[in-house]
Formats: structure tokens, C-alpha cells, sequence
């Protein structure tokens, strides 16, 4: 079975160098390595690395300067366009089941990730993927949250719903994100007979062992897929060089060590495991002391663990903070009524139509509230991917 790997990126190049490492060094088997950056440049930084196929992305241009609407618009377009190429890239090769990786998502275990691909290809799934699921929506998810980082496919299925055949611009950027986009072409293209959900989003760990919650700053600063060594750790939640300390931690403790890339990585990077968690221990309990003294004694659980998100607020000028605060705090009242919500319900009185299932699987929610024998035998999905 021939396998691809297609990897997205703008210009996160030093951490392109350590995945490719991951797969091409410290991985048993030969797997097709497929790239694609709309970095002008791109060609010049991965020139000597040992990949299969570079796909130049469209240059849409982006800057944190730019107005909120084309900033937004951009961005998810630019992110669509190298995910949708780094993907045809792997397909034209002749891989038979492809994964999708930004530069950040590293895959750590590589006998957990065949055992995922095997599952998948021994039960007919089609495509596979991680996130809150297609029970969960949101005004930018409307039909559901699907992780745009390790997800898997069928190459011969998708191509013959030509999957990846999509203008980014007319997914409707300006409201959907790119979860929100990558849901709706799995509902409107694969079909939920042929989607499995892998994960929800209520096993991962931060880099200390303590759950995450996707509640607030989902997949920030880090998360880890301990079971099958999936690895996301978005380096600027940290400050300084706290987030590269964070992946030489994780890339140690599985003794993922072998590549040029890796070694010189670690050797810049790698500190004791008891500093590192102590020091960002101390940084957390002083930024939240002091945030606390800003007002946020409620809503504190809005940062998530993004410490550079709170080490900005405290930049902010006064009436700043005053805003943020308000829209903080109206955000985790909105959780608490409904993101965590079990029912529709408050006072006996039904506030809203029931679609957000999540935690529990969509799959398990269908098997426990409908019944097998009104459908047609062929569209009970559901009886299969009740669980994971």
C-alpha cells in the first residue's frame, strides 16, 4: 500500500525541515512526501530537502495589517489553496491513502498512524479525520468541526468525487473557516457512510499531561494525541523559545532523534524536561495573577493556555482591555449556556433546536435515537461509527 504524506506551509521552514526528518529518518517505511508553500521563495528553502513533489502555491497576499474581512478572506484562502495542492501533489504519485499535515502537526508514532490507515481501509472508510465532529456546530462550522491536520483519504474515492476540485473563494471564506469549509466538502462530497471520526477532541493532552479542553484557544498552544503520538504544538502561543523547547521535548521523549535536521533542532532547543515545565508553570501562574488583577476572575478560562495571547492583553491601552473584557466575558457566559451544554433546555423552557451533540459522537447519537429497521439496510452508516 502506498502511502503520501502532503504537507502545507507558508514559511515555517525550520519546522518543514524536522517533519521531513520525522518521515524520511526516523519512519521504517518509504512514504511518498508531497509539499506545497505560496511562499514566493519556497523553492530556495526546500531545495536540498528529500521530498517527491513541490507544488507552488497561489501568492494571495496577507498581512496582519490588512482590514478584517480581506485579512480573514485571505488567510483561509491561502490555507485552502496549499492544502488542496499539497494534497494533488501526493495523489498524482500514485498514493492509495493520503495524510494532510501542516509544518506544526508532526506525527510521532508511526505504527499508531498504520494501524489508523489499516482501520480505515478495513472498514471502507473513505476519508478520516479528527476534530469536535459533525455534531458540533458553530456559526463558522455550521455543519460540523473537522481538523484540518491530520486527516486521512481514499485517493481513488475522492478523485472520483473530485473532492479537491474547489474554488477556495467560492466556499464562502468570509464567514467559514477552513474547519468549516473541510466539513461541508466532507458532507456535501464524501458522505457520512463513508466518513470516520477518529478522535473528538476529549483525549488530548497539553505538554504537562493536564487534558485540553477545546473549548477555549482549541489546539493552542499545544496539544498531543498521546494514543497515536499526534503532535500539534503552535509555536507562537509561547513566548521566546518556549514552543521549539515544547517539540524537542515531545520529539525526545519518543526518541525521534535521527536526520541532520532533527539533531542540530535538538541540540538548539532540547532542555531538561523539569526546567521546562517549571518555568512555564511559573509564567502561567504570574500572567494569571495578574490578569486576575485586570478583572478576570470568571472568564480567565478564555485564554486557554495561550500565554502570548495573555501576555498581549496586558499590553493592551485601558479601553481595550475594557472591551476585550466585556466580549470575554459575554463569550464564556454563550459557553456556559450552550457550547457545554446537555440539553436544550433551561427552566423547562426549549431555547433552541438541539444540533450540537458534541462530546458524544454523531454516530452514537443517531444509533441511540433513531431505529435500524425504518431505513434501508445500505444507509445505516451510523451502526458502524457509533463509537470509536
Amino acid at each position: 500500500m502506498k502511502i503520501g504524506i502532503a504537507i502545507s506551509l507558508y514559511d515555517k521552514f525550520e519546522e518543514l525541515e524536522v517533519l521531513v526528518d520525522i518521515i524520511r529518518n526516523n519512519w521504517k517505511r518509504k512514504y511518498i512526501i508531497s509539499v506545497c508553500s505560496n511562499h514566493p521563495d519556497a523553492k530556495k528553502y526546500i531545495k536540498n530537502l528529500d521530498i517527491d513533489i513541490f507544488t507552488q502555491g497561489e501568492n494571495i497576499y496577507f498581512s496582519s495589517d490588512l482590514p478584517y474581512i480581506r485579512k480573514h478572506i485571505n488567510l483561509t484562502c491561502r490555507v485552502l489553496d496549499t492544502i488542496r495542492k499539497s494534497c494533488l501533489g501526493a495523489n498524482s504519485l500514485g498514493a492509495e491513502y493520503v495524510m494532510h499535515l501542516h509544518t506544526d502537526a508532526w506525527p510521532l508514532k508511526e505504527e499508531e498512524f498504520l494501524e489508523l490507515v489499516n482501520f480505515i481501509k478495513k472498514n471502507n472508510f473513505k476519508f478520516a479525520a479528527r476534530g469536535m465532529g459533525l455534531g458540533k456546530c458553530r456559526p463558522d462550522t455550521p455543519l460540523g468541526h473537522l481538523d484540518d491536520m491530520f486527516f486521512i483519504y481514499n485517493v481513488k474515492f475522492v478523485e472520483e468525487k473530485n473532492f479537491f476540485d474547489f474554488n477556495p473563494l467560492a466556499m464562502l471564506p468570509l464567514r467559514l473557516t477552513v474547519h468549516g469549509v473541510l466539513s461541508t466538502l466532507v458532507v456535501s462530497k464524501i458522505g457520512l457512510d463513508n466518513f470516520y471520526l477518529y478522535e473528538n477532541h476529549t483525549d488530548l493532552e497539553y505538554w504537562d499531561g493536564k487534558k485540553a479542553t477545546p473549548l477555549f484557544e482549541r489546539g493552542k498552544p499545544s496539544i498531543y494525541d498521546k494514543k497515536r503520538g499526534f503532535l500539534h504544538v503552535h509555536v507562537q502561543s509561547f513566548p521566546g523559545e518556549y514552543g521549539k523547547n515544547v517539540q524537542a521535548y515531545y520529539l525526545a521523549k519518543n526518541k525521534i532523534t535521527k536526520g541532520e535536521h532533527i539533531r542540530e533542532f535538538l541540540k538548539k532547543y532540547l532542555i531538561p524536561e523539569e526546567r521546562l515545565f517549571e518555568d512555564l508553570r511559573n509564567l502561567e501562574k504570574k500572567l494569571n495573577r495578574k490578569l486576575r488583577l485586570h478583572g478576570y476572575f470568571l472568564s480567565l478560562e478564555r485564554f486557554g493556555r495561550d500565554f502570548n495571547k495573555k501576555i498581549a492583553y496586558l499590553k493592551m491601552p485601558f479601553n481595550e482591555k475594557i472591551r476585550f473584557l466585556f466580549v470575554s466575558a459575554l463569550r464564556s457566559l454563550w459557553t456556559s449556556l450552550f457550547a457545554k451544554r446537555k440539553t436544550g433546555k433551561y427552566f423547562g423552557i426549549e431555547l433552541y433546536p438541539e444540533i450540537s451533540v458534541w462530546p458524544e459522537y454523531l454516530g452514537s447519537f443517531y444509533a441511540k435515537n433513531l431505529k435500524p429497521s425504518d431505513y434501508p439496510k445500505e444507509w445505516l452508516w451510523f451502526l458502524k461509527n457509533k463509537q470509536v
